[in-house]
């Protein structure tokens, strides 16, 4: 099922669970909510068996005006003649860039095993959504990649350009367990070869929040998962769950906050920026519970 909870009291307490779309013969995979212009849209999609980016179907559940009420389920990204639709996209948190537009990273992977990661532009209605970037890194002589890019998120640079932190999933012990990144200086249309940055992390999604005066803020898990760890146990690498702060356009990180302290797992950060209260909302799981944490804007300073 895909289940929703909600707060009218600024995060203080909350409801209980409202079950917004339920499937039980399947599995509702990687629900990611953005909200626009008071309608809130949630993307998902169903799962039975197997492989999860296989034959699934990409689905976003949508609000009416009043952002409560969730009424209409659609299927979307279908291929240009209306039929088959493209399969299991995963849609992560977007960003609303300072021109207007919102660009939502996506990550798929396509019949040939390499995955990609990309961005879509949703019209006003978010009923229709084109599509930019088929970015991967493959190793220098044929087309198996070195490393899984997968759960991308946008950062808007002080100048406008875009950046894209990635996290990658090392495909051999050597790799290195950090974010890489790709850039683009048109809006997203187009991004430059991906590399590899020095922001450690253990093979799990991070999180930008885009602040309006230029601010970038990263919440992640900065910590390398060793090489000798065959994956079977990545998420206990998921600690500490920190939150940086750069006024540079991610040259530098002039605030570093621990929001969770180690050994404790604190993964799939989630938020938002509310410009009237003057704060992030931020979300987090360690498996078994939900957290919630308002951070004042003051607190970054």
């Amino acid at each position: 099922m895909v289940g929703a909870v909600r707060s009218d009291d600024d995060g203080k307490t909350w409801s209980d669970v409202e079950v917004v779309c339920n499937r039980p013969d399947q599995q509702c995979w990687a629900p990611s909510m953005y909200v626009h212009k008071n309608r809130a849209h949630i993307f998902w999609f169903p799962k039975v068996g197997g492989f999860r980016w296989r034959n699934m179907v990409n689905h976003v559940l949508s609000t009416g005006p009043d952002g409560r009420t969730f009424t209409e389920d659609r299927v979307i990204l279908r291929d240009s003649k209306g039929r088959k639709p493209e399969f299991a996209v995963d849609v992560r948190h977007g960003t609303q860039l300072r021109d207007g537009r919102v660009l939502l990273p996506i990550a798929w992977q396509d019949s040939d095993n390499i995955r990609y990661v990309g961005v879509m532009e949703p019209n006003d209605d978010f009923t229709s959504f084109t599509r930019y970037g088929r970015i991967c890194k493959k190793t220098p002589n044929g087309p198996t990649p070195s490393v899984h890019l997968f759960e991308n998120a946008i950062a808007q640079l002080p100048d406008g350009k875009l950046a894209m932190l990635i996290r990658g999933i090392p495909n051999g012990p050597k790799r290195p367990c950090r974010l890489w990144r790709t850039d683009s200086d048109d809006g997203g249309r187009t991004w430059s070869e991906p590399y590899v940055t020095d922001i450690p992390n253990p093979d799990t999604k991070s999180r930008i929040i885009n602040l309006p005066d230029g601010r970038i803020v990263l919440f992640h898990n900065p910590r390398e998962r060793p090489s000798s760890d065959p994956g079977r146990n990545l998420h206990r690498h998921r600690t500490q769950l920190e939150m940086w702060v750069s006024s540079d356009g991610m040259k530098s990180w002039y605030l570093k906050r621990t929001i969770v302290c180690a050994p404790k797992v604190a993964q799939y950060p989630d938020g938002f920026y509310d410009a009237k209260a003057k704060a992030i909302y931020l979300a987090w799981e360690d498996e078994k519970t939900l957290y919630f944490l308002k951070i004042d804007l003051d607190e970054l300073s």
